[in-house]
């Protein structure tokens, strides 16, 4: 399925509000909370009123997306260390992590797929499941997401173990991104997308690092980003994409033909002549 301009605006909104404030109440963890908890709460007013789909599908989304933002901010910095948040918290006995940025994650992921399935990039909102390995092409989408999987689990753990190496930090993710180049296959959409993910994501942090000092990496040699960052956004965000909308998709075409079949069956058979 495809994002409406609506759909974009929408989630495109809190993102720039955030970022806005990011910029000059970072130090403020409780006015940062209200305004982030604030935001959630009008999305999904916002997304009743327009119309774009069952409220309580979409709060499970956003739920998922949250959980999985903030288990990756944890596990990254509390587990291995790799950078850190240097604005003040709420609770700093409890997490190391802002509690408004744990719940900002949801509005990122979320964000991250709408801008993947919106029709203005060109999404199709049908799934590319093709894996070349070699001169042969696959069409099956559970190859594509384990292979795809496993290139973050790769990157992931060089992170883990290379962060702090001025070469090694880096290049698994150009390997990575190399790998996902000659297994899949970029279409045009596709490296819209990683091109954008690559510039906004980029200069969002440096935006965060720069003006609001929400956060410090080691050899952040792009205004405070480290090259392993800038080179994980636009993999990231090509991974997430079909995270969301293989499942999507398929329960779009199952819902459709279980209402063609009810349509079907309700209607009363003809008499023969």
């Amino acid at each position: 399925m495809t994002r409406s301009d609506r759909a974009f605006a929408l989630d495109v909104l809190p993102i720039v509000i955030v970022s806005v404030a990011v910029c000059g109440w970072a130090s403020d963890p409780v006015r940062m909370t209200v305004l982030v908890v604030a935001l959630h709460l009008g999305r999904l007013v916002g997304w009743r009123l327009l119309g774009l789909g069952p409220l309580g599908r979409e709060l499970a989304f956003v739920a998922v997306c949250t959980l999985l933002g903030a288990a990756n901010d944890h596990n990254t910095i509390v587990h291995h260390d790799v950078y850190a948040y240097t604005v003040p918290q709420l609770w700093p006995q409890i997490s190391e992590i802002p509690t408004w940025m744990l719940l900002t994650w949801g509005l990122i992921l979320r964000f991250v797929a709408t801008l993947a399935t919106w029709e203005r990039l060109g999404a199709t909102g049908v799934p590319r499941d093709d894996v070349w390995l070699g001169p042969r092409r696959w069409s099956h989408p559970a190859l594509k997401l384990g292979l795809s999987l496993a290139l973050v689990w790769a990157v992931r753990q060089a992170t883990w173990a290379w962060y702090l190496d001025p070469l090694r930090s880096w290049l698994p993710y150009a390997v990575a991104g190399l790998a996902y180049v000659a297994l899949f296959r970029p279409d045009r959409h596709e490296r819209r997308l990683a091109a954008l993910a690559l510039t906004l994501g980029t200069a969002v942090e440096v935006l965060y690092i720069q003006v609001g000092g929400l956060h410090h990496y080691e050899l952040g040699l792009v205004g405070g980003v480290p090259l392993w960052i800038v080179l994980w956004w636009p993999l990231a965000v090509l991974v997430w994409k079909d995270l969301v909308t293989q499942p999507t998709a398929r329960y779009a075409r199952l819902a459709g033909t279980l209402r063609m079949r009810s349509s079907s069956t309700s209607q009363p058979e003809s008499s023969p002549p």
